[in-house]
């Protein structure tokens, strides 16, 4: 005991319960060895923890005699906090968690969660209404517009529209907030520091909006409406989403853990397990590269069978391979949504962070994608494409008021009975 400044116990065996607001500040200085904390903080501590020495209270001096001993003892005394227990919330939300205001928040995390939804119930009713195609009669109505005027449509046909109605918006909104978090996480990966410790929770980040709009091709493909701007839109942010997952890489997103891993064994819930971060960047390689390598590898067969059929493109065989690959891509990435969505959620519950890193303006600024297509589905929902109150509607969609289409039955009853009744003179005529 006599080998310590303040004659008391060790280091490991003070009483650091007295002031946790302190200590953690400086428990925090002495595993990262930045962000050394204030006199005042100094002070406070190890008047807390040492009280009295031989019955007379520290003063300033002594303080700062001890605090240098801590200097000059950091890397031990940072090894030996791993045995202290007491005020690990507090060390812990002094280190800080990767959950970032500026980027990886709770309004990013909510936004996800929303695209998530919305992209289900979306996919949901596809597959519905195709079922339902597939088993209805396959007749062809001249005057779709019929079904209007009596107000019949039932509840699973007035969501369909509503969701068929908005699936260009849906993507705008998509792709705008993909664009968004993209160059976010390129700018914090290219920014001059020396350290970055949340470049795994931005990889992960990053991944769940490509998860996304891969999910959705299906939906955006599925119509030749705007079909080159889709397809520019798609382009971009390949090379987008292409940049930001080689920076992470490069700026060593896995190998943050190695270079402050003390820091992530006192608090392993502030940081993404290493399993998560390898799995979002290995998903991340696996579904970007995976189109172009399947266009590339379709090419080169076609290539061959130029010489047999040179409409090689509407061979139905080869239709039918890439429709059902992207339907299986888009499955894969479907899953990956929700479950890097789950797991954000799960460590966005257990991390601890400051109040300032979780929710902010630019924070809620990440939800406003999401008005437009919310309105449009609710203009179509209640209002309905023949009350004409929405923006845009894909081409399948005949909009037509009740009245015009009242007078469009009125008028081609007319000409049916009038082409009957000639028919009829003429039948006649032949007798």
């Amino acid at each position: 005991m006599a080998g310590f400044l303040w004659g008391g116990p060790r280091w490991n065996e003070l009483d650091f319960a007295g002031n946790c607001s302190a200590f953690g500040h400086y428990a925090a200085w002495i595993v990262t060895e930045g962000n050394e904390p204030t006199f005042p903080v100094v002070a406070s501590l190890w008047r807390a923890v040492v009280p009295e020495v031989q019955s007379v209270q520290p003063n300033n001096g002594q303080i700062i005699d001890w605090h240098e001993w801590v200097r000059s003892n950091m890397t031990t005394l940072a090894k030996e906090m791993d045995g202290i227990s007491v005020c690990r919330s507090e060390l812990c939300r002094t280190l800080g968690s990767e959950i970032d205001g500026g980027l990886a928040g709770f309004g990013v995390l909510a936004s996800y969660g929303l695209e998530a939804v919305l992209l289900s119930i979306y996919a949901a009713f596809t597959i519905l209404s195709s079922f339902k195609r597939q088993g209805s009669s396959t007749t062809l109505y001249e005057k779709p517009q019929a079904v209007y005027l009596d107000d019949k449509l039932s509840i699973f046909n007035r969501i369909n529209e509503a969701l068929r109605g908005t699936t260009y918006e849906f993507f705008a909104a998509a792709a705008s907030l993909s664009l968004g978090i993209q160059a976010t996480v390129i700018y914090n990966q290219i920014s001059p520091v020396a350290s970055r410790y949340n470049s795994s929770l931005q990889l992960i980040f990053s991944a769940f909006p490509f998860y996304a709009l891969a999910t959705m091709l299906p939906l955006i493909l599925a119509s030749d409406r705007r079909s080159w701007l889709k397809g520019s839109v798609l382009g971009l942010l390949f090379v987008v989403q292409t940049t930001a997952w080689v920076l992470c890489i490069i700026n060593n997103a896995q190998m943050d853990y190695y270079h402050n891993e003390r820091a992530i064994d006192l608090c392993p819930k502030n940081h993404p397990p290493e399993a998560a971060v390898g799995a979002a960047m290995f998903t991340m390689a696996a579904m970007i590269w995976m189109p172009p390598l399947f266009g590339i590898c379709l090419s080169l067969i076609l290539c061959f069978y130029r010489c047999n059929n040179r409409k090689m493109w509407q061979a139905e065989g080869l239709n039918k391979v890439a429709k059902g690959a992207m339907v299986l891509y888009a499955g894969a990435n479907f899953i990956c949504m929700w479950g890097a969505w789950i797991f954000l959620v799960v460590f966005f519950n257990g991390a601890t962070s400051q109040t300032d890193n979780t929710w902010n303006l630019g924070q809620a600024l990440a939800l406003t994608p999401w008005i437009t297509v919310l309105v449009e589905i609710g203009s179509i929902l209640f209002f309905g494409t023949e009350a004409t109150f929405v923006g845009r509607l894909s081409f399948e969609f005949k909009v037509i008021r009740k009245e015009r289409a009242l007078h469009h039955r009125e008028r081609d009853a007319i000409l049916d009975e009038m082409s009957d009744h000639s028919d009829h003179q003429v039948g006649v005529g032949i007798r």
